[in-house]
């Protein structure tokens, strides 16, 4: 069974705070633990609220970082999946994606992990300089 690899905003972060290529590190653990997948996806409300950071941050070096963040995704050819209900919370919005498809949700939040393990929907997530996963 393939999966598709939910990936939340939080996780695009990591390659700027922890010198850790996520994507790339993704791939191999998908790899190494016998996980085929057929892509790496985001929901465009996450591109939203990122270029909405862009606009509003005061801070010049937060604006870089999104910046690059943005250039990141796009580099590492993610898909968008698009979201009409860009007023929902995003969480929510991950949710109801999974729930769609074969998704495997990649998120460094732990009350989204706590709910998406309830409702039995894959997990990765990063803690200790390395990737896990909860079925």
């Amino acid at each position: 069974m393939k999966y598709k690899i939910l990936i939340d905003t939080n996780i695009f972060f990591i390659p700027f705070y922890e010198n850790f290529d996520i994507i790339n590190e993704l791939k191999d653990f998908l790899m190494k633990n016998n996980i085929e997948y057929e892509g790496f996806y985001t929901l465009r409300k996450n591109i939203i609220e990122i270029e909405s950071k862009i606009n509003s941050s005061k801070s010049e070096k937060w604006k870089k970082i999104y910046s690059l963040v943005l250039e990141y995704i796009k580099k590492n050819n993610i898909n968008i999946i698009e979201t009409k209900e860009n007023y929902e919370k995003t969480d929510r919005l991950i949710i109801k994606t999974a729930l769609s498809d074969k998704f495997i949700v990649c998120t460094l939040d732990r009350n989204l992990r706590i709910i998406l393990k309830k409702l039995r929907i894959p997990v990765i997530f990063y803690s200790n300089k390395k990737l896990h996963i909860i079925w």
